[in-house]
Order: C-alpha cells, then structure tokens, then sequence
C-alpha cells in the first residue's frame, strides 16, 4: 500500500462520508482509519497523535492518482514501480 503523508489543510474529501474507526497503536497513541462504507477500503488516516495536522492517504483510493507528484517537475507515479506480477482491471473471479 503506498502512502502520500499531507497537511490536513491541503485535504479536501469531494464526496461520500467514510466510516471513520479509532484505532490505538503500539505506542499508546490513536488515530482514526478512514474506510469506504460500502466495500471497506482504506482511505485515509487522520487525528493521529503522533502526527498533529496531517492526513495519511492511500494512493490507491484516489480518483486521479496520476496527478500525485511527490516532487516539484517529477513525472507523475514516476516513483511507482510496477510488480512482476499478473495485473488485472477488476477483481478476478
């Protein structure tokens, strides 16, 4: 799972409302899991204690993740480098 770490101020939800779950890490501290209501899929990770202000998003389950650049000018999912693995569209079955 690939995590992009950005400033909750630079976070905008555009639809839906997520099932938010409070979780308590190792280290004694929470943070609510953000997953879609409907199939469960982790969002996003947010009110973390260990990290004040900032919002954990699963690249996976954004709209555009194309549009991700991690550094000024890189290409987008530059950084991304495919398995060697069978890929697939959908789910298989």
């Amino acid at each position: 799972m690939t995590l992009l770490g950005l400033a909750e101020d630079d976070f905008t939800l555009l639809s839906g409302q997520p099932k938010a779950f409070h979780y308590t890490a190792s280290s004694g501290k929470g943070l609510d899991r953000n997953f879609c209501p409907a199939c469960g899929t982790r969002l996003f990770t947010s009110n973390a204690e260990s990290y004040l202000g900032m919002v954990v998003v699963s690249i996976g389950s954004l709209d555009n993740p194309e549009g991700v650049r991690l550094c000024a000018g890189e290409a987008p999912l530059a950084w991304a480098i495919p398995l060697d693995v069978p890929q697939f569209e959908t789910m298989p079955g």
